[in-house]
């Protein structure tokens, strides 16, 4: 069975917690019997954006600064046009109105793709994910046995969830926990960084110390892995 997932991006490794080989193939992380599918909105200090690997739906990826209400009205706009349901709607207006997306409006969004999915006879699951930061995220899992199976977990993904999903990874309370411990772990990126022998900025952000950790894993086939080390996700 081949089964898709849907919640927080993480990096991929040469094995998960279970010690299945992943292997990266394009936009998609393979194991045996299974296809992962993970988004998450990123945010840094000077932009805010999307980002959706392997079919997801595709959001607008802002390239300036937008405050949580202007994020919260082009995701509600969005998704009005990309045909999300009435329940996903209120929940959207809900955090427009109130400034914040609730984990639970967020757990319950999940739920309603688990449903929508099993409802349309094909067979999904609901899980939860905890990072690093402290940061609970709702993730959902479906089947792709077929291509019908497939279509109707991304119709149900987009109808349900997908600006829900977005906009609690995206707000304030999100970002500031996922930054204060990127933050936290800073040193730590930057002494293995050394370590290995890599030259770094004294002034880099932790920004820019995760993007050249990024690019050191990639260029050394993560035999220099210091995004693990430093317990980031």
């Amino acid at each position: 069975m081949w089964i898709v997932y849907c919640g927080v991006a993480r990096k991929s490794h040469a094995a998960n917690r279970n010690g299945v080989i992943m292997k990266p193939k394009g936009d998609r992380v393979l194991t045996p019997g299974v296809r992962r599918r993970d988004f998450a909105t990123t945010l840094s200090v000077i932009a805010i954006g999307c980002v959706v690997l392997g079919g997801c739906a595709k959001a607008t990826v802002p390239t300036e600064p937008e405050s949580f209400a202007d994020v919260v009205a082009a995701a509600i706009q969005e998704a009005e046009a990309g045909g999300a349901s009435d329940a996903q709607l209120a929940i959207l207006r809900q955090a427009q109105s109130e400034g914040e997306l609730s984990l639970e409006d967020a757990r319950t969004a999940a739920h309603a793709v688990v449903d929508c999915i099993n409802d349309a006879g094909s067979f999904a699951f609901y899980g939860e994910h905890t990072a690093s930061s402290g940061l609970v995220t709702p993730e959902y899992s479906w089947s792709v046995d077929t291509s019908e199976q497939e279509a109707i977990g991304n119709a149900c993904d987009q109808q349900e969830a997908f600006w829900v999903n977005m906009i609690y990874q995206a707000q304030p309370s999100s970002v500031e926990l996922t930054e204060g411990y990127r933050a936290q772990q800073a040193p730590i990126l930057r002494s293995c960084l050394e370590r290995n022998g890599y030259t770094v900025d004294p002034d880099a952000s932790t920004n820019d110390l995760i993007a050249q950790a990024l690019l050191v894993d990639s260029e050394t086939s993560s035999a220099v892995d210091c995004i693990t080390e430093a317990g980031i996700e």
